[in-house]
């Protein structure tokens, strides 16, 4: 019987510069390309997402808006931030019953201001408020271009006006902002 040749172990090849250089080369594409691409198409402002599903995400916060036109209490409706283009829409801010409490709700803290409320509230410069003063629910819906809009949050036992709604205090669960519309 013939003897079966034992292969011998060839002597590893020493990495070359090419091999040593292409995973670091590759890692370097990929986050470069990672940082373009959110640069150039960055997420999305989180006034605009809809959430998947009612308080199942991480940050929740619940802050009370007073709500005034012509001095008198009107309150927030239980639709507010449920739509967005005319479509069922859970926005991050919303109303879960009618009053003066909005609930902010997203996956990550987020600093959400009146501004990004009035984004969400206000349709086409309209928006629906409940009348309560008969002891009944009366959804009225009003043009706010034919009022003039004050804005302010209660701090130091008193109310502050905000004069850009950018910069106003974040919405927080202790955080009280007051809405009142002036017939111009």
């Amino acid at each position: 019987m013939p003897k079966r040749r034992i292969k011998e172990d060839k002597p590893r090849k020493k990495m070359g510069k090419k091999q040593i250089l292409i995973p670091p080369i590759i890692v370097g594409i990929a986050t470069l390309s990672g940082f373009l691409i959110m640069h150039f198409f960055p997420a999305p402002s989180p006034v605009h997402v809809c959430l998947k599903a009612h308080n199942k995400d991480t940050f929740n916060v619940h802050s009370r808006i007073d709500l005034e036109v012509n001095g008198q209490k009107k309150l927030l409706p239980d639709t507010l931030g449920k739509q967005k283009d005319g479509k069922d829409c859970l926005r991050v801010i919303h109303a879960d019953s009618i009053g003066d409490t909005v609930h902010i709700q997203f996956v990550r803290p987020v600093r959400l201001t009146l501004d990004d409320f009035m984004k969400i509230y206000s349709n086409n410069n309209t928006i629906q408020v409940i009348d309560n003063s008969t002891g009944k629910n009366k959804y009225e819906n009003i043009s706010l271009a034919n009022y003039t809009i004050n804005y302010s949050y209660f701090s130091d036992n008193r109310f502050v006006r905000i004069s850009n709604l950018t910069t106003s205090p974040p919405l927080s669960d202790n955080f009280l902002g007051r809405i009142s519309l002036v017939s111009k």
